[in-house]
């Protein structure tokens, strides 16, 4: 009998050098991008970034901008994230601005180690047997997200957000915190069937009071707590913390949206902390949006998104419950329709480059390991899978969010952590979703005929969400066609699974039913498309969810990749 050999821990400053490495490589595709850097005639990358001067191998080059960098060197030796965050940051703002920056990437980094590392040590789901707890693929991919965001300068930043439980790449799981409030500062709305309170007050498996029950983020509770107006009305016996309660949830990929398998809604909930661009709190308008956007697809918008599209979904938050006076003190109520048996994977966790470093299949992410698995399965080259399920992936997401947006004036913030594909039996696309009612807009010169659908002459004022159209087209071209369509090109090109310019050419081909629409016209035709700067927004410090909508980001101008030759 042969005694199975077992796979050595990775040693932790290999990993702390893995994860310093994918922090340096987000910092230098942001540069790239930004600055419009073209790619360099010899092996290394050399950037000037202010009086620097940052030496960097090149292992892949995109035309999408998901580059692959070797270890990066200035005169002095490797460069720290932290360090090529401040010269960044120095290169392109003040000083307390860049301190500011290059101390969030070197938390971002930090987080990321620890991410990659509890990984590294526990690979396998817990035992739901030992645990009681029911991992469902949508969870698993929920947790996946490792490294984050391959173009953002601190894409794990939570600027406090310490505990275990609360993060989910660490699969942590905790109980809410419930609050009873006076009925008099209760504000709700539920197309769900339960009204807004009652469904939370059985989901808090507390016993009522004369007040109604609001959930909270633990972290946010406490926040709450020190607040000097949540204070006030707790004297003034309206509020009671009635501590924690209910069974665990588990944080999903945006952190503040929770989830359990047993039950059919997920939590968003407020979080008063920065975590990448924004402080993280419910916006009125935002609930109200949420509901308003279920009602419009529960009618004639959502018969004739099903004719077109019947294998598009919209995951709608049909309720929520808010206390007036409280800033941060609400809950929406999203769909959750997803079995077990489901499998259901948000397209950011598909891409999420910080599998890559771990793995022992030289996968860089878990779309190529599935990809290479299918072809395996299947006997077919794996360049000719990944072209196949590339197909269906633009034909089941990016062609109904793109048709909602020509045919409606319904226009979503479709970015990869935003959508989701669940997989048919064959282990392809069989269907995409949308969910988050925070990007989610009417565009101007569509609002009449589109109110005229909903039978609502109202619609989309209380909740925010008429857009001027230039806004509205710049959103969408960045989050559907940048940020999701050529980020999984990208995705699948550096994995070494296609040719980048195969992809936009099978991307070409399908979008091209939609010509005459002028956002899928820039994509395809235009030769510089207006993109989202995530190093500049974030060296100035933006909030993108504060003030105007044209003016919560930093936008540049880059290369359009339809109207290039593709990656390396």
């Amino acid at each position: 009998m042969t005694t199975a050999v077992q796979p050595q821990p990775t040693p932790a400053a290999e990993i702390s050098d893995a994860a310093a490495r994918l922090a340096v490589e987000s910092l230098l595709r942001c540069w790239v991008r930004e600055h419009r850097v073209p790619r360099p005639a010899a092996a290394d990358l050399v950037l000037e970034i202010g009086p620097a001067t940052v030496t960097v191998p090149v292992r892949y080059w995109s035309a999408t901008g998901w580059h692959r960098f070797g270890q990066a060197l200035s005169d002095e030796g490797p460069i720290t994230p932290g360090e090529l965050a401040m010269m960044m940051g120095e290169a392109t703002g003040e000083r307390p601005a860049a301190e500011e920056l290059a101390g969030r990437a070197g938390e971002s980094a930090e987080r990321i180690a620890v991410h990659l590392a509890d990984r590294a040590a526990n690979p396998a789901f817990p035992d739901p047997e030992s645990t009681g707890i029911l991992t469902t693929p949508f969870l698993a991919a929920e947790q996946a997200l490792l490294a984050g965001h391959p173009l953002h300068p601190t894409p794990k930043s939570r600027d406090g957000l310490t505990e275990t439980a609360y993060s989910p790449e660490l699969r942590g799981g905790f109980q809410l915190d419930w609050f009873s409030v006076d009925e008099s500062l209760i504000a709700e709305e539920s197309e769900l069937g339960p009204t807004a309170h009652d469904l939370c007050t059985f989901l808090s498996g507390m016993l009522p009071d004369d007040g109604m029950l609001v959930p909270a983020h633990p972290w946010q509770a406490a926040e709450l707590l020190r607040r000097p107006a949540v204070r006030d009305l707790i004297d003034a016996g309206k509020l009671r913390h009635r501590g924690g309660s209910g069974a665990r949830w588990f944080a999903t990929s945006s952190l503040r949206t929770v989830y359990r398998p047993d039950v059919p809604v997920m939590l968003k909930l407020s979080l008063g902390l920065n975590i990448t661009n924004s402080k993280r709190e419910n916006l009125r308008t935002e609930l109200q949006r949420g509901v308003e956007a279920h009602r419009l697809f529960a009618g004639e918008a959502g018969n004739r998104l099903l004719a077109a599209h019947p294998n598009f979904r919209m995951l709608t938050d049909a309720g929520y419950l808010a206390v007036d006076g409280v800033q941060g003190l609400d809950v929406s109520l999203r769909h959750s329709p997803f079995r077990p048996i489901d499998y259901v994977y948000c397209v950011a966790a598909l891409t999420d480059l910080g599998r890559g470093a771990i793995s022992s299949d030289g996968a860089a992410n878990e779309l190529a390991a599935h990809i290479k698995g299918l072809a395996a399965a299947t006997g077919r080259p794996a360049r000719a899978v990944a072209t196949d399920w590339f197909g269906r992936y633009v034909t089941h997401l990016i062609l109904p969010m793109l048709w909602l947006d020509a045919e409606l004036g319904v226009t979503l913030e479709g970015h990869q952590q935003n959508t989701l594909i669940q997989l048919d039996e064959q282990g392809y696309p069989g269907a995409g979703w949308y969910r988050d009612n925070q990007g989610f807009y009417y565009r101007e010169s569509r609002i009449a005929q589109l109110a005229k659908t909903a039978g609502d002459p109202e619609l989309g004022k209380a909740s925010s969400t008429i857009v001027p159209d230039d806004v509205v087209t710049e959103r969408l071209v960045y989050y559907v066609g940048i940020n999701n369509l050529f980020g999984v090109v990208g995705a699948l090109g550096c994995a070494g699974l296609a040719e980048e310019r195969d992809l936009l050419a099978v991307a070409r081909e399908q979008l091209s039913g939609l010509r005459g629409h002028q956002p899928t016209d820039m994509l395809l035709n235009a030769g510089t498309l207006r993109c989202k700067a995530n190093l500049l927004t974030r060296a100035a410090g933006l909030d993108e969810l504060v003030g105007e909508l044209a003016t919560q980001s930093v936008y540049v101008e880059i290369p359009n990749p339809c109207l290039g030759t593709g990656g390396s």
